[in-house]
């Protein structure tokens, strides 16, 4: 699970150098998986919150420049 972890936060890296707050991440986190902590999250949990940072830092990426 330590691979899901680091992409996890890689993920988080990259949504806050896109302009993301801390606050906006944990809400994107909670929202995904229930909870703001990475420490005792399942396998399931960790793809579930990967695929949805993905969509968010896909979201970003586009709409970086642009209003969205």
């Amino acid at each position: 699970m330590p691979e899901q972890h680091e992409r996890v936060v890689q993920h988080i890296k990259q949504l806050e150098a896109l302009g993301y707050r801390s606050f906006q991440i944990d809400e994107i986190v909670r929202d995904a998986v229930g909870t703001v902590k990475l420490d005792n999250l399942s396998l399931v949990q960790f793809q579930t919150l990967e695929e949805s940072l993905t969509e968010y830092v896909s979201f970003a990426l586009r709409c970086k420049g642009k209003r969205c």
